[in-house]
């Protein structure tokens, strides 16, 4: 005897499973995901340790590729709950052979106490995909820290 409510619901687990895995794929392609992590090893922190941020999509003319070293939340002392910024190196000769042709290159200064800088690179990456890149010398306002250091030194890294 068939037993139709058990398809049903063996369709709908394999429709939900789909669209949990769909969500989960990167919708960078290959390229662009090579580019990212050049660029993240192009930051170098000047002292301690630090995470590179990205965040991507698609704009009018490619895509938009913003770089940041992720900020430092102090847990424990008298500076609990502060953010620090990292300090940090950039190689940009590095990031610029990662074009093959480079539009633009320019560095970019506000400012103000709570302003930063940051470096855009535009051109085509291999030859033929155009990308905006965006190097911010600080962590965004929107998002929190990407690590957490404790009162007794060690580290942990956020999210």
């Amino acid at each position: 005897m068939a037993r139709p409510h058990l398809l049903v619901q063996h369709l709908l687990k394999q429709l939900e499973t789909h669209a949990q895995e769909r969500e989960q794929r990167d919708p960078r392609p290959a390229w662009l995901v090579e580019l990212v992590e050049a660029a993240a090893a192009a930051f170098a922190p000047l002292s301690g340790v630090a995470r590179v941020g990205s965040e991507c999509e698609p704009s009018g003319e490619g895509w938009e590729a913003r770089f940041y070293v992720g900020a430092t939340e102090l847990v424990g002392g008298k500076d609990d709950g502060q953010f620090r910024q990292s300090s940090f190196e950039l190689n940009l000769a590095g990031l610029a052979e990662r074009f093959t042709q480079l539009h633009e290159f320019r560095w970019n200064v506000a400012s103000g106490p709570d302003c930063g800088s940051f470096v855009t690179i535009r051109g085509l990456v291999d030859g033929q995909y155009p990308v905006c890149l965006k190097a911010y010398s600080r962590t965004p306002e929107h998002l929190g820290p990407a690590l957490r250091q404790y009162h007794d030194g060690r580290i942990e890294s956020v999210g």
